[in-house]
């Protein structure tokens, strides 16, 4: 491309930038090359082992030791009788429950982390399942893990990730507002004591672990990051065989018959349970039908509970059944109201308890069967229903626990299948790499010996497993398409080796396909409306649609729809009431309504409306028409608002500066405009380096790159086998506010710069500390080719990308959506840029949303409450924990405020690494003029890249524009002549 003359003026210019940048380069670049290398060959940073080889999966543990025998034995380990723990709180002493049952001479394990020790004594060789007896105190993670170690060996990979529940209750009952809408309530901790086996969190086996044992003695060993529990003994124990349901009736030594059971229909509604094991159990709706009971054509009503999220392994709903219902006691048959419309040609099942245990065979497994409408399910023994005896005169529970169904084998031999596909796909892209030339003959049948022995016998087996699973569900369709296009790939491999490479996109598109497959059937998803029990002489609530019925209620929620307005979710009015806009989903803000109303108003008296928008703010406060605060603004916005005068500066109170003590030094920096703050931080992404351990062991490495100078140094080993690295890019609608993990920004922030000089007047990329990094970023597309757009969660998932730099919430994706590479991954701060003396600096910057108030508001004090009490420490952590609980590990949510970010599900090594990068973030300013920055900057990065020119030309040529603009921008809003 031509250069005009401004360019060549430019350019001209660029030349004395150039010869000082080579010569301050050259000088610098021997201290920063030796630091960096030194850094590099660090190796105590985030080190992690090569993966066992020999580990096995429970599968296969399963395979090699289920036929041996299981002893009629019972080894018991007392909690207290630890020896010397490690790290961590643990003592010896007593604990007492929330319903008073104390227990001594119990393990009390109050931190999160640490490991304890038990010696113990195996009388006679065998399998051995082990149950725990135990109470969980009051914590931040949702479940209790541990890795137990046998002899100083980890028996297989399930082992490094036992887990205990925890018991979840309703806070309060379910209630309703002044708008006649009933309110979901928060999930909280309960201590009670709990007796269980542990379980198979991997949802591919119904029956507890297992572990081979022999005659003699062991050493026991527990190590977690999730711990705090009261243990009051570990056993080592075979399930009692289950009886059948003719021989539990026999042996259940009731007084009557079912016959003689006085007529009785006992209802329980499923949202009114008694305890969960996760939080996200909590009551659900379904406002589209008059059957739900009960329901109601206009107005939100929580009649149900499962809906989306009971669905994984070992996830348990207890209720309660009151004595006054029971009477004297009798046999009582059980019908289950329930709908599983989430997987199709499959059945869900569900294990059931009464007061605890599982009185017989009928009820280990019962089948919820696919159907997009409400069912009755009546377990039953042969053609007859099963009955339960209820002793008279005192309550007892019933429970549901998620269980695999016939399905578990089959994924659990898919599961090695897909492991050992993503290894032979990698195997193959490094020899062809990801774009094959298909007039190359590569040999790859030669060259990784045994590829196409190994293809035919994983298409003989994805065969028989398809074949299974379709005699599973009585049909052929799409239940295993996936499976099928699987195997019809790999036998055009097999037929035509020379062909592989071809093939190889779609090998990667199948196993990613069959990934997928695998993690929806693994689910066994449910939604429960209510519970009755029946005495024999009584039939169960019919559930069928009645057409008149249906056109009433459906007419009735026509007409009604008309008149609600379902944004407002408070009634709170009046002059001095604050009205709060929140833009953000219905689950989140309602749960901000709640907290409000339940909290905020109860402390003060000042009355606050909770309003749920999305989207508008701008052009409603321009109108004149917006919020007194609102919630959850960010990029630019602040900012914006702010130049127009239409936001408080709240610099101006007087506890200020100690409000914004709650948050990370620079946090503050994206709400500054003219030497005023006009928001409080309320949420706070930033970025990581992501990497996957089993990819760089192979590859020889044992830590991350800690510095940009060591990923270089990687990437030759990683693009010799077509392997890549991730880095943030905006995407093609920038935002005027920095994206977070932004490259350039990270290479310009570690070297003490910004985007603008002090006073923001105008930018600095034309210095050479901007150029040179500028340089880097774009040496980054032209020299090492890396790709401008990618899919970042399907290249680490199959180990084409072993490294990703993304924002921290790419943690919650990996973990709630790749189970199959769990443990092969970690996190860890950016790398960083090394300056004189050796120092390291892993700056980078963020984005966010934060609390701010309009200058309309009537009572700036009142607003300014409300915002500092929903920023503060507790108030976050209980929205964080809330959150999660309404959304799971993917609604884990990215708190500004430092405290309260260790108040959330954070393991303690997750954590500590969050913090190393959270202590190091600085921020790139937001001005009015900030969308020509970032636009002309990626303009100058496309320039460079796709055009091919030469990168610090182009920069200053752009960096003009950018100034240009930023000029005219201050003129505009007065604060330059």
């Amino acid at each position: 491309m031509k250069m005009s003359f401004g360019k060549t003026a430019a350019a001209a210019a660029a030349l004395v930038i150039m010869f000082q940048a080579s010569f301050t380069a050259a000088g610098s670049a021997c201290a920063y090359g030796a630091a960096a290398e030194k850094a590099a060959l660090a190796e105590d940073y985030y080190s992690f082992e090569a993966p066992d080889s020999e580990l096995m999966s429970f599968g296969r543990y399963y395979d090699k030791y289920s036929a041996e025998d299981r002893p009629d034995r019972r080894i018991t380990i007392s909690g207290g009788d630890f020896f010397p723990a490690e790290d961590g709180d643990v003592k010896k002493g007593s604990f007492t429950d929330d319903n008073g049952e104390k227990r001594d001479d119990v393990l009390l394990w109050e931190s999160s982390g640490g490991e304890v020790s038990y010696r113990f004594e195996v009388p006679e060789s065998g399998n051995y399942c082990l149950a725990a007896d135990y109470c969980p105190m009051i914590s931040n993670s949702t479940d209790i893990e541990f890795s137990m170690e046998l002899d100083g060996k980890l028996p297989y990979d399930t082992a490094s990730r036992l887990t205990l529940g925890r018991v979840w209750v309703n806070e309060k009952d379910i209630y309703t507002d002044m708008r006649g809408n009933q309110v979901r309530p928060a999930q909280v901790q309960k201590q009670l004591w709990q007796s269980c086996f542990f379980g198979d969190v991997d949802g591919l086996f119904s029956e507890p672990l297992f572990f081979y044992l022999e005659k003699g003695s062991h050493v026991l060993k527990l190590s977690s990051e999730r711990a705090q529990l009261a243990l009051d003994s570990l056993c080592f124990c075979n399930r009692e065989e289950l009886p059948s349901y003719r021989g539990y009736a026999d042996s259940a030594g009731a007084e009557i018959s079912a016959e003689e059971t006085p007529s009785a229909l006992i209802r329980i509604e499923g949202e009114n349970a008694a305890f969960k094991s996760d939080p996200t159990l909590y009551p659900t709706f379904d406002n589209s039908s008059y059957l739900a009971s009960p329901s109601d054509p206009t107005k939100m009503v929580y009649n149900t509970i499962g809906s989306g999220n009971w669905k994984k392994a070992l996830q348990t709903v207890t209720w309660e059944i009151p004595a006054e219902q029971i009477g004297a006691g009798g046999w009582y048959k059980i019908g289950i109201k329930a709908r599983q419309d989430k997987i199709r040609g499959f059945d869900s099942n569900r294990r059931i308890y009464v007061d605890g245990k599982v009185p017989c065979q009928e009820l280990e497994r019962v089948r919820f069967g696919y159907d997009t409408e409400w069912s009755v399910t009546v377990p039953k023994s042969g053609s007859e229903p099963v009955y339960i005896w209820l002793e008279g005169d005192r309550s007892h529970t019933l429970s549901m626990e998620a269980v695999p169904g016939e399905i578990g084998d089959y994924l659990r031999r898919l599961e090695d299948v897909v492991r050992e596909l993503n290894t032979y796909y990698r195997k193959v892209l490094m020899i062809t790499g990801p774009a094959p030339d298909k007039y190359t003959d590569y040999y790859v049948h030669e060259k990784i010996p045994g590829l196409v022995e190994r293809f035919g016998e994983i298409s003989a087996e994805l065969k028989d497993v398809r074949a299974g699973i379709e005699s599973l569900t009585g049909q052929k369709g799409t239940e295993a398409a996936a499976i099928e296009n699987m195997a019809v790939i790999l036998d055009k491999c097999t037929a035509k080796p020379l062909r592989i490479p071809s093939y190889l996109k779609q090998i990667k598109d199948g196993s990613a396909s069959l990934s997928a497959w695998m993690r929806d059937n693994r689910d066994q998803p449910l939604e429960i409306d209510y519970i009755e029990l029946a005495s024999a002489d009584r039939s169960f609530s019919d559930c069928r649609e009645k057409l008149g019925k249906s056109l009433k209620f459906g007419f009735d929620a026509f007409i009604g729809s008309f008149f609600e307005d379902y944004t407002t979710l408070s009634d709170v009015t009046g002059e001095e009431a604050v009205n709060v806009w929140v833009a953000l989903g219905r689950d989140q803000a309602q749960a901000v309504k709640e907290m409000t109303e339940n909290q905020f108003m109860q402390e003060t008296g000042i009355p606050v409306s909770v309003n749920l928008v999305t989207g508008g703010i701008v052009e409603a406060s321009l109108a004149g028409k917006g919020p007194d605060a609102a919630l959850f603004l960010g990029g630019e916005f602040p900012v914006n608002l702010a130049a127009r005068d239409l936001l408080v500066d709240l610099s101006q109170f007087d506890d200020f500066g100690e409000v914004k003590e709650r948050f990370q030094e620079n946090a503050m920096t994206q709400y500054s405009y003219n030497g005023g703050c006009y928001g409080l931080p309320v949420s706070q992404s930033f970025p990581m380096m992501f990497y996957r351990t089993d990819v760089l062991t192979e590859l020889g490495y044992s830590s991350p790159p800690e510095t940009w100078d060591g990923l270089r140094d990687m990437l030759p080993a990683l693009q010799r086998n077509y392997m890549s690295v991730g880095l943030v890019l905006p995407p093609n609608d920038i935002s005027p506010a920095t994206e977070s993990g932004h490259t350039f920004a990270l290479l310009m922030l570690q070297k003490g710069m910004t985007y603008y000089n002090e006073d923001l007047s105008a930018s600095v990329l034309d210095s050479t500390e901007a150029v040179q990094s500028f340089e880097e970023w774009t040496d980054f597309y032209t020299k090492y080719s890396f790709e401008q757009t990618y899919d970042a969660f399907s290249r680490f998932r199959t180990g084409e990308y072993p490294i990703v730099i993304a924002n921290y919430t790419f943690f919650n994706q990996l973990t709630a959506a790749s189970p199959e590479i769990k443990g092969l991954w970690d996190f860890c701060p950016v790398p960083a840029t090394a300056g004189e003396g050796g120092s390291l600096s892993h700056a980078a910057n963020s984005n966010g949303s934060g609390a701010v108030i309009f200058k309309k508001v009537k009572n700036k004090e009142n607003a300014w409450k409300f915002i500092k009490w929903f920023t503060d420490n507790d108030t976050q952590a209980q929205y964080g924990a809330q959150t999660e609980g309404l959304m799971g590990t993917l609604g884990r949510f990215d708190t500004a405020n430092t405290e309260a970010l260790g108040k959330l599900s954070w393991s303690e090594d997750e954590l500590a690494r969050l913090r190393a990068q959270q202590k190091e973030l600085r921020e790139i300013p937001v001005t009015p003029a900030s969308y020509a920055v970032t636009r002309n900057i990626m303009n100058a990065f496309r320039e460079t890249i796709n055009e091919k020119q030469n990168p610090r030309d182009t920069l200053i040529w752009y960096n003009r524009d950018i100034n240009d603009e930023i000029a005219r921008k201050r003129r505009n809003l007065g604060l330059d002549r």
